[in-house]
């Protein structure tokens, strides 16, 4: 019989597998809903597969083997996708990326999955149902406990090269008291190979520290991947290869497009005023802001995109951060705000408990009277429904809603702010500035154009036919994946194979 603490080694396995495949594929590809479900059909049918090749009668000596045969599979498996992993999807550079997913998920999910299903299977045991209910028992209790040790403990502190290195050697270990009856010998020698194996992968450096441009930052996150790097004069940040800040070095202003837009506020609201923003993003939004004598406060759910936006323009001290939950801050927080900027939708990523009715109800009750939501999404076009819909939402009880586009033309992704507010915005096309009088400086000019063309560009998005989001029913991530596979195409032609973004 498959000892119980086998079982339950082999299930932390598979779910610390699954993780850290889909967190090697997510620079790449993007974490979309694609990619989540590519991961996990690969990892349960490989698993499945191997189970069903495994579960057949044979004697105790042979079966214990054939465990061993398995465990070494999966770690030799493991190692190969922890050193080979780029390779792989530089040589998928250009297909589609649903087709990319596809193949990633099968090579880095599908394959250990299927070795350590065999394993599970192959050794001998009780038959009845009883027995093998206490398998599987064993099993998804070892699945439970390796989600908080590799999603919380390894990736994070190690690296996902050295986490998947651990995971082999641990599937190496276990194969030890099953192959010393029948093939001692050959089985130290696969136990050894294997564990000088996940020492040199272990210990090699991430690939992304020796190409492309100079990385002045590579965190391994608990929920997505930050890189920060200087390219042609700027400086980004990237969350699972999506870009979430790009700071000029040499002056420090944000040359985001959505941003420099919403310059508008100091013309709607001049003087000194109040804003919560909900999303860090690098903090050169909030920063901008706050150095004009605004007084911001920001929220920001992930504590290592904070760490990460240090290198970026967020210093500790300038605004007032805290790191939480937005729903469960808004909860708690008895504060009303003239503005709220919900700027935490990274580009083509939108966190559905952000986009729906019970959440812009929270938004409205801690606006102040004639204050401003404004909602940065990333849309494959000026009438994408993903933009209708978000407005019939923030519609529930902001009833004016205004769609002021950055991109050009108007079938091409790019980020559209969505203005909603209780009464009609009293800001006219005369109160715009004159562009003339910044042609000494070119920066300035470039955010006033910013600012003409998303103003007089504005629109009604449509109400009729338009989806009300509720946390009940969202077509959120439906949307975000398909804008996902679009961004990626903009993003590999504009970094390249090699250009550190992933």
């Amino acid at each position: 019989m498959l000892r119980p603490l086998s079982a339950l080694v082999i299930g932390g396995c598979v779910f610390g597998t699954a993780f850290a495949a889909q967190r090697l594929i997510a620079p790449y590809a993007g974490l979309s809903l694609s990619l989540y479900c590519a991961v996990l059909a690969a990892t349960l049918l490989g698993f499945a597969l191997g189970c069903a090749l495994g579960a057949r009668p044979r004697d105790e000596a042979r079966a214990h083997w054939l465990v061993v045969r398995g465990l070494l599979l999966s770690a030799a498996a493991t190692l190969v996708i922890a050193r080979f992993s780029r390779p792989l999807l530089v040589s998928l550079w250009g297909a589609d990326l649903r087709v990319t997913v596809t193949i990633a998920a099968v090579v880095f999910a599908g394959l250990p999955s299927f070795g350590l299903g065999f394993a599970f299977a192959a050794g001998p045991g009780d038959a009845s149902g009883a027995g093998a209910l206490r398998r599987a028992a064993w099993l998804l209790a070892g699945a439970a406990a390796g989600a908080p040790i590799v999603g919380f403990l390894l990736a994070p502190r190690l690296g996902l090269g050295p986490t998947l290195a651990a995971l082999a050697a641990i599937e190496a270990l276990v194969a030890i008291p099953f192959g010393a009856r029948r093939a001692p010998a050959l089985t130290a020698a696969g136990v050894l190979a294997a564990l000088a194996a996940s020492a040199m992968v272990g210990a090699r450096p991430a690939a992304a520290s020796r190409i492309g441009p100079r990385m002045l930052e590579l965190r391994h996150g608990r929920e997505l991947e930050y890189r920060v790097f200087d390219r042609d004069g700027a400086r980004y940040l990237l969350a699972d290869g999506t870009i979430h800040a790009v700071m000029d070095t040499l002056t420090g202003d944000c040359v985001q497009r959505g941003a420099s837009a919403l310059e508008l506020l100091h013309l709607m609201r001049p003087g000194r005023d109040s804003m919560l923003v909900i999303g860090l993003r690098g903090g050169t939004l909030p920063l901008a802001f706050a150095r004009s004598g605004w007084r911001v406060r920001v929220v920001e759910p992930d504590a290592d995109e904070a760490a990460a936006s240090r290198r970026v323009a967020y210093r500790p001290g300038e605004i007032q951060l805290e790191n939480a939950d937005p729903r469960r801050f808004l909860r708690r927080d008895p504060g009303r705000h003239s503005v709220i900027v919900v700027d935490a939708f990274a580009d083509n990523a939108l966190p559905y408990p952000l986009c729906t009715r019970e959440f812009v109800s929270q938004l409205a009750d801690h606006l102040a009277d004639g204050g401003i939501v404004v909602l940065l999404v990333e849309a494959q076009g000026w009438r994408d429904p993903i933009i209708a819909s978000l407005a019939a939402t923030l519609r529930t009880r902001l009833p004016h809603v205004l769609a002021l586009p950055t991109s050009e033309p108007p079938n091409t992704i790019g980020t559209i702010l969505l203005f909603a507010t209780r009464e009609p915005l009293r800001f006219s096309d005369d109160q715009l500035p004159d562009p003339t009088t910044f042609f000494q400086n070119p920066f300035a000019l470039w955010v006033v154009q910013q600012q003409t063309h998303a103003w007089l560009n504005r629109f009604e998005p449509p109400a009729r036919g338009a989806l009300v989001l509720t946390d009940d029913r969202s077509m959120v991530e439906v949307w975000s994946d398909r804008l996902n596979r679009a961004a990626r195409v903009e993003l590999h032609g504009f970094f390249g194979a090699n250009g550190g973004s992933w």
